[in-house]
């Protein structure tokens, strides 16, 4: 074959796949892979019976042949007895003649006690000799014959011997004929077997589709699917328990959703992948907490309708999740007009502290750029002041047995909270303990702010003001808040 008639064949088999393809369902070739395996089987099967019932029938035709042979030779050494005694040749030769007419017998011959042909009609194997064997089994022009011996009895003497020749074609036909019947019918049934496998593959390998499909579902996070096969097998109970577990998973899937919007999506997960480990108590952990309080919100919510002041709260507070989820941190609750964010926990960070301080420069970099933004469309801007620290607090489900919350608590978080009261608009306040640390300190623009006198504290705490971080986290940054404002344009556009 060319290259070009093989292009050609191959254009061809495509066209076919194509024309074929709405025909076939897609479980096609699982179906066709069982079917034929069982037909296989059963092909199998069916040819080894065949064979064995060819076999057993040839044998016993064969049987039959040699009885009828040898009743054949016995009958003409029982007739040829007193003419051979009497040397009558003439009565012997009608005897013999009379005997190859039949259309089954080929040949006719008679022997003398010593083994010497006396007489024959028709054929006889060549050295033919009937001491020491019954039988002959020869071929003449590629017909097989057998010739039958009999010995010629008189009294306790044996006066010579008889034999008969007898062609082999009839049983060489029905030979053929029952060896065509078998196979005949062994490919008829095979075939029906091999539809009936293919159907009842089908059938079994449709939900078999049906369940990959689902689990594929599934596994894409797709817990709507569901399997409308109803049976009453045991692949229905798989079924009925596949759709039981989707919908599990599909409660499941929405509780979880709803709760990641009350607490942290780690907390939430946390939560639902052991509902049994949600109890009261918590941990020493060392993790970084960053307030994030407007200034005036008291004064400018009296000034403005709740709906609005909501709307307005909405948008800055996205703005802070925006940030808090760049630099892997936990909104862990919002009081009022306040954000309160931790890093380190329950995810642990070992970079808590530097993710906190960036995380704080980008939302005060936020707001400015919303501030932009809602002044430019006549709206209400605020400003935000942020106290951050870091240290030992603990960690866990604090609360009730029957109502709790996931927070922080400790000197170090109350700390954070006093000094984000103490900070002006635009302004981020960090204990002066946390800059103490080389790698924190070679990352971060601050200007010392003097001492603070906080109440429950009872000597003042040195603070800075956090102006910046490096140039590279903040070239990061920038890009983040552009990709934030861009998506919040194209929100407000489209309300």
């Amino acid at each position: 074959m060319t290259e070009k008639q093989g292009q050609q064949a191959a254009s061809k088999r495509t066209r076919l796949g194509e024309w074929l393809a709405p025909y076939v369902p897609e479980y096609f070739p699982v179906a066709w892979k069982m079917g034929l395996s069982i037909s296989l089987l059963l092909l199998c099967g069916m040819t080894i019976l065949g064979s064995l019932l060819l076999n057993t029938q040839l044998t016993h035709m064969r049987e039959q042949a040699d009885s009828f042979g040898s009743a054949i030779a016995v009958q003409l050494a029982n007739t040829a007895r007193e003419p051979l005694l009497a040397e009558d040749t003439f009565l012997l030769k009608v005897q013999l003649n009379n005997l190859t007419r039949s259309d089954s017998v080929r040949g006719a011959a008679l022997f003398d006690r010593n083994g010497n042909l006396v007489d024959k009609a028709g054929i006889l194997p060549l050295a033919a000799s009937p001491l020491g064997q019954p039988t002959k089994r020869w071929t003449l022009a590629g017909e097989p014959i057998t010739t039958y011996f009999a010995p010629i009895e008189v009294g306790d003497m044996t006066a010579g011997f008889a034999a008969a020749s007898l062609s082999e074609r009839p049983i060489m036909a029905a030979r053929r004929e029952v060896r065509d019947t078998m196979i005949t019918a062994t490919l008829i049934m095979s075939l029906i077997a091999i539809i009936a496998a293919f159907l009842i593959s089908r059938r079994l390998a449709r939900p078999i589709h049906d369940l990959l499909a689902a689990t594929s579902a599934m596994r894409k996070g797709d817990f709507n699917y569901r399997i409308e096969d109803r049976r009453n097998d045991e692949i229905g109970g798989l079924i009925e328990a596949y759709n039981s577990m989707a919908h599990g998973m599909l409660e499941k899937d929405q509780v979880e959703r709803v709760l990641q919007r009350f607490v942290s999506p780690s907390v939430a997960r946390n939560m639902m992948a052991d509902l049994d480990q949600v109890q009261l108590g918590g941990r020493d952990v060392k993790a970084t907490v960053v307030f994030a309080d407007i200034v005036g919100f008291t004064r400018l919510s009296e000034t403005m309708a709740p709906d609005a002041v909501a709307k307005m709260l909405n948008v800055y507070f996205d703005a802070i999740t925006t940030a808090t989820t760049f630099y892997r941190g936990t909104i862990d609750k919002y009081m009022g007009d306040c954000a309160m964010i931790v890093f380190g926990v329950p995810e642990k960070d070992d970079e808590h502290l530097f993710h906190g301080l960036c995380c704080a420069v980008m939302i005060q970099r936020l707001v400015t750029r919303l501030n932009e933004c809602r002044h430019s469309r006549g709206q209400t801007t605020v400003e935000f002041r942020i106290g951050i620290n870091s240290g030992d607090m603990l960690a866990g489900n604090l609360g009730s047995r029957d109502r709790m919350q996931y927070t922080v608590v400790g000197d170090a978080v109350n700390l954070a909270s006093r000094l984000s009261n103490m900070a002006s608009g635009g302004e981020i306040i960090a204990a002066a303990p946390l800059l103490s640390n080389p790698n924190i300190a070679s990352r971060v623009r601050a200007t010392e702010y003097g001492s603070m006198r906080i109440r429950g504290k009872s000597e003042p705490v040195s603070t800075f003001r956090v102006d910046g971080v490096h140039a590279l986290s903040e070239t990061l940054m920038e890009q983040r808040i552009a990709q934030f404002l861009v998506k919040l344009n194209g929100e407000q556009q489209r309300a």
